[in-house]
């Protein structure tokens, strides 16, 4: 079957567009949406579609980003479909909102595209995400800890105002597929250098983790991600029901969860044996607390596993007066109920953090960035490191780790010096900015400080001649 059969029969096999709709397709210039807009040009007439190609201009390329726009609304006019463009400074809605620019430019494009449906531009948008897109989301989120939610991956078909949705209606086709139907109608596109860049975890991934892979491995995230989705679609419909029954969600007000009824959410349960019952228990509070944070923040971005897990330790663990800050909320325990909140913050200062970190691997930090924690046998050459890459001795410093906040009064004395320093001392000789000295995070073990980022590792915890086994961190900025 030929990839433009191919795609006509996802469309109507999954019902992602109708006859008589106007579609706009999002086109950023580059193989994929390319070939997306040729394939709904060659299939508008058979699915009685009317197309918009759309494009928008995060203006964060200068020139290039420019031509990007200019081959586009070429593409349009040989296509012989209308064109609309838009011109977003994506770069400082990102600093307006205190994000990264990958943030940044999924928030504006959304917004553009809701804009489409709005003025009665467009009844669907569809997007050229790909099986391969969909292979590095699932791997992408695993790595980062997700759980079932998050491995459904990317959704086919999404409503995105009451009026309108997105639909995906390439998700099931190869990213080489497409390039060998546009090299067969020698139609040429656009190639973004960012995509090379590895300081990316998804540029990463494609690069470098998925070559290494059996060449089915796409195919079978892919069916991952399908069984995720079901498994979802269950999943929803119950926790929503348990979840109202259980909260009394007060629009402005603060969610208040009894601890007993997130622990013990369910009755029909305690049928099971005791130890699947309380698997099942544990399956189910995890969940209503992905639910309860996402009432109180307004979403799950940048919220992971682990986060679920800080707050489930809360409720089995922790002390009336205790909390858990996390990005964009904060949970309170007060007796014996956890109330969720939007994490209060006063203009400029980011709020309190303390993370707990059980294993190598990455956590997302309140404020934005990440920390990963990496396990690397010695020998061979000398490692590499900066101020912001340390190796301290995998020995001294088992697991699990804490990760916080600077405190007034934290100190400690750094490799290579001869007294234990003030925290203060030091962000002020390394000119440290006031409003960074906050946000900065402390890696402790057992209650002392092994790392702190730009001022290095304590000197009871360096590496020396013994060293068998070294913990990579490495700090990354978004």
């Amino acid at each position: 079957m030929d990839l433009r059969r191919k795609v006509e029969e996802i469309i109507r096999r999954g019902k992602l567009l109708e006859p008589g709709m106007r579609v706009a397709v999002g086109c950023s210039g580059g193989a994929d949406s390319v070939a997306l807009a040729c394939l709904l040009a060659e299939l508008k007439e058979t699915l009685g579609l009317r197309l918009l190609l759309v494009h928008l201009n995060h203006q964060l390329r200068g020139a290039e980003a420019d031509a990007d726009e200019a081959f586009v609304r070429k593409l349009a006019e040989r296509l012989e479909v209308e064109f609309l463009a838009r011109r977003e400074d994506v770069g400082a809605r990102a600093q307006r909102d205190k994000t990264n620019l990958e943030e940044a430019g999924r928030q504006t494009r959304l917004e553009f595209f809701a804009s489409l449906i709005a003025a009665g531009k467009a009844d669907a948008v569809a997007l050229a995400h790909t099986l391969d897109d969909q292979a590095e989301t699932v791997l992408g989120r695993l790595v980062r800890g997700a759980g079932t939610k998050g491995l459904a991956g990317i959704y086919p078909v999404v409503e995105l105002t009451p009026a309108g949705k997105l639909v995906r209606p390439l998700l099931g086709i190869r990213r080489g597929e497409l390039r060998e139907y546009l090299a067969e109608r020698e139609q040429a596109w656009r190639e973004d250098a960012s995509n090379l860049d590895r300081r990316r975890l998804r540029n990463r991934i494609r690069l470098e983790l998925l070559p290494q892979l059996n060449p089915a491995s796409i195919e079978h995230l892919g069916r991952l991600a399908a069984h995720a989705r079901e498994e979802e679609s269950f999943w929803a419909a119950y926790v929503e029901e348990r979840f109202r029954a259980l909260v009394d969600v007060a629009p402005g007000k603060d969610l208040k969860f009894e601890i007993s009824d997130l622990m013990k959410p369910d009755p029909l349960l305690k049928k099971l044996p005791a130890r699947r019952a309380a698997e099942a228990e544990r399956a189910v509070a995890r969940r209503l607390v992905r639910r309860a944070l996402s009432e109180a923040r307004g979403d799950l971005r940048r919220l992971t596993q682990t986060h679920v897990e800080s707050v489930l330790r809360l409720a089995g663990e922790g002390q009336s007066g205790q909390r858990v800050v996390l990005p964009g909320v904060e949970v309170e325990r007060q007796f014996d109920r956890l109330v969720f909140r939007p994490a209060a913050t006063r203009a400029g200062v980011p709020p309190r953090f303390e993370l707990r970190v059980e294993a190598p691997g990455g956590i997302e930090l309140p404020g934005g960035g990440a920390l990963t924690f990496k396990l690397v046998a010695l020998g061979g050459g000398e490692p590499e490191y900066n101020d912001r890459r340390q190796f301290v001795d995998a020995a001294r410093a088992p697991f699990p780790l804490r990760v916080r906040n600077w405190q007034p009064g934290d100190a400690y004395q750094p490799l290579g010096t001869a007294r234990v320093q003030k925290l203060k001392t030091l962000f002020r000789e390394q000119r440290v900015p006031r409003e960074e000295r906050a946000r900065t995070p402390v890696v402790l073990s057992k209650g002392e400080i092994v790392w702190v980022p730009r001022l290095g590792v304590a000197a009871a915890y360096g590496l020396t001649a013994r060293s068998r086994t070294a913990l990579l961190i490495e700090e990354r900025a978004e």
